[in-house]
């Protein structure tokens, strides 16, 4: 007789009342070995859950919610990692295409008699219930073949579509890969978009330094400006969020507070350089290196604050950004100040007479990942080691560093049409 085939994968998230404890491993070793066993890269695994267990705690409040969201997204990163041996991060239409289909006609060792609850208690640990499975049989009929509604497909692709936003505004994916997949269901139609180049969320050279000269100009004139030249220099050059330049929340109620501690003067084969540590997305700490020509923003910024040394010094405490208070500004202080900076040089466009330039600024200044976005590609153009880059912006991989900052063919091939003789 043939011997049943064993479900090859296991549950990711707890209750609703649990997963808050799910932050780090300590009470879930047997899921930090299941992760770390399967055949992926293990950063980029972790990773993947980290950012999706972020994702769910965020419907914890809401039963209903949570628990679809919950299911929906185990299931569907089990099949990503063991049958499209992919991460998150690699997520495309083509395996969204497949993962539907797999879902109407599942092998029989995903689907469970019966509801099964994902993790047990053993010893004042958690472990995964090994009964558990992605999708379950409801039936009395124990002969009953498994079967997917159309209900049960809208709800999933629902809750996806949150996902893969989610994803996208946390920058781990470039595009929202179900969008393409809903257009190919709904019609039989060519889809007319897919020659179109990518879109670059980036500035142009002109204006990045028309942005950096406005700002340049209007500190030296108002000292209330300096914190704006800072910030957007910083964010530019040292390709960060804006989450990573305010305090953010870390585990049990803590919080971290980027200070001028953060900035590290190291040697390097007798070469002495500048870094910065972030502590950005995933709660993963990563180090950025400055760019020569930064340090003097940066001692411009030290003196307006009145600091004794042009440069931190070991141990500095103090915020990079503190408030009137002596706090540090929050997220949306941060978020405020760029659009202010935006603002203000779109003004100075229109007085110019740079009318369409300005209304470009303007539509964009609440998007503070075009200054991320324009440092590494800048730095990109030109010649840096895009491994290196993709380190700094704190990636998973370079494969997708590449997709989002590379561009010089199709920059090549706009400027040779351009060059064209009517």
């Amino acid at each position: 007789m043939k011997a049943k085939a064993q479900f090859p994968g296991f549950p990711l998230f707890d209750t609703a009342d649990r997963i808050h404890e799910q932050s780090d491993f300590e009470l879930y070793p047997g899921l930090k070995s299941a992760l770390s066993a399967l055949p992926l890269p293990v950063a980029d695994i972790h990773e993947d859950f980290r950012i999706a267990h972020r994702f769910v705690v965020k419907y914890s409040d809401v039963p209903g919610t949570f628990n679809r969201f919950r299911g929906e997204i185990q299931r569907f990163l089990n099949y990503t990692w063991l049958i499209g041996r992919r991460t998150l991060a690699q997520a495309d239409s083509e395996l969204i295409s497949s993962y539907f289909a797999f879902m109407k006609t599942p092998p029989a060792s995903w689907v469970s008699r019966g509801i099964y609850s994902a993790f047990v208690s053993s010893g004042g640990l958690r472990q995964p219930n090994f009964q558990w499975r992605p999708m379950a049989l409801r039936s009395k009929d124990t002969q009953a073949p498994y079967s997917v509604t159309q209900a049960s497909l809208n709800a999933s692709r629902t809750a996806l579509q949150t996902f893969f936003k989610y994803l996208v505004s946390q920058d781990y994916l470039l595009r929202n890969p179900l969008l393409d997949v809903r257009k190919r269901d709904r019609s039989a139609k060519p889809n007319l978009n897919l020659d179109r180049d990518a879109d670059v969320r980036r500035l142009t050279d002109w204006q990045w330094s028309y942005l950096l000269e406005s700002l340049t100009e209007l500190a030296s004139e108002d000292a209330s400006f300096e914190r704006h030249l800072f910030i957007i220099v910083t964010m530019k050059s040292l390709f960060l969020r804006v989450s990573e330049l305010a305090p953010r929340p870390v585990d049990r109620g803590q919080w971290r507070t980027p200070t001028f501690g953060d900035f590290r003067r190291t040697v390097v084969d007798g070469e002495p350089y500048w870094v910065y540590s972030v502590f950005g997305k995933g709660d993963k700490t990563r180090q950025v290196t400055l760019p020569d020509a930064y340090l003097g923003y940066l001692k411009r910024w030290r003196t307006h604050l009145g600091h004794t040394s042009p440069l931190p010094v070991p141990g500095e405490t103090s915020p990079i950004l503190p408030s009137r208070k002596g706090a540090a500004i929050g997220k949306r202080q941060v978020q405020r100040i760029y659009e202010q900076a935006m603002v203000a040089t779109a003004d100075r466009m229109e007085r110019e007479g740079y009318c369409d330039e300005a209304r470009q600024i303007l539509a964009i200044r609440s998007e503070t990942h075009y200054l991320r976005h324009t440092g590494a590609s800048q730095a990109i153009e030109a010649g840096a080691d895009i491994r290196h880059i993709s380190e700094e912006l704190g990636h998973a991989n370079a494969t997708f560093t590449e997709s989002v900052y590379v561009n010089a063919e199709q920059a090549r091939r706009r400027s040779e049409g351009r060059q064209r003789l009517v």
